[in-house]
């Protein structure tokens, strides 16, 4: 009965670090909450200054939310520009850019993954280096080639300049998934009858949805904020990204605050409302793809 008893009850060292464990978790927790109130605060200054007037934005002492509630910076700069062409150009962009990626990238990264290769790691490091280059470093050089190749003024030339770049991040991004399925699910395709492609495309694309959603949301972010590729290789009104009103509206007679926050406004909320459609998605394919090689 004794050593039943000194069996079952807890150590003095477990019932001592329990108390600590919580402890060490709420101060967790209210650090991320602190961290994603830092983060998000500068979403939210935008959203609430555009339903202020233009002279309240400026004005003494600095108030978080609106004295005086309007909707005249949406009413009038979303009536004066062409907002809707502007969103239809980007999401065509966005979409056209990610679509390349994810034709170009996926296949990349599972080749990568499943067939030694004894350049792969030189391979992934021109990607992360790729990727590390300034946007305006490969401007000039694109710009002398779409001039050659008539690129100029369609959304082809944004699509495939937004790509280099979406690219190599879906190949960084999706290869860990890829490298932590079991290679018998190869060998199973095979014996029933699948070929590499048929394999890739039938076995291991449905398993690695989750991974393959989290690079494509971001890789659409990607064109969806592009602003320098789109205005510099578009300079008809007709291509205009959405981004474009927000730039022309920073001129050097002054820049019109209250309708930058408004279209910033209307420019964040397709992006939030992507994130809260698929953030079980996201969250779970950042979590699945944490492999180790």
């Amino acid at each position: 009965m004794n050593a039943q008893a000194h069996v079952q009850s807890p150590s003095p060292h477990a019932a001592r670090r329990r108390p600590g464990v919580k402890a060490s978790k709420v101060v967790m927790n209210v650090a991320a909450v602190l961290i994603a109130a830092l983060m998000l605060f500068p979403i939210l200054w935008i959203v609430l200054n555009s339903f202020k007037p233009e002279a309240e934005i400026f004005a003494q002492p600095i108030t978080l939310l609106p004295k005086t509630f309007t909707l005249e910076s949406y009413t009038k700069h979303l009536g004066a520009n062409d907002v809707f062409g502007c969103f239809k150009n980007t999401l065509i962009v966005s979409l056209g850019a990610l679509a390349l990626g994810l034709v170009l990238g996926v296949p990349s990264a599972y080749g990568l993954a499943r067939y030694r290769m004894r350049t792969a790691k030189l391979v992934m490091l021109l990607f992360l280096i790729s990727q590390m280059m300034p946007a305006s470093l490969t401007l000039t050089p694109l710009y002398l080639i779409y001039v050659k190749l008539n690129l100029l003024n369609n959304y082809l030339g944004p699509m495939l300049a937004i790509a280099t770049i979406s690219i190599p991040f879906i190949v960084v991004t999706t290869r860990p998934f890829f490298l932590s399925l079991p290679k018998e699910l190869d060998n199973a395709a095979r014996i029933d009858g699948c070929n590499a492609f048929t394999a890739f495309w039938r076995i291991m694309l449905p398993i690695a949805k989750p991974g393959l959603v989290t690079a494509g949301v971001l890789a659409f972010i990607f064109g969806w904020n592009d602003l320098i590729y789109s205005i510099t290789f578009n300079t008809k009104a007709a291509f205009k990204p959405l981004l474009g009103i927000v730039f022309n509206l920073m001129r050097h007679e002054g820049v019109k605050w209250s309708g930058v926050m408004a279209l910033a406004t209307v420019a964040i909320l397709p992006i939030v409302a992507l994130f809260l459609a698929m953030q079980d998605q996201i969250v779970g394919g950042l979590a699945a793809g944490a492999v180790k090689e």
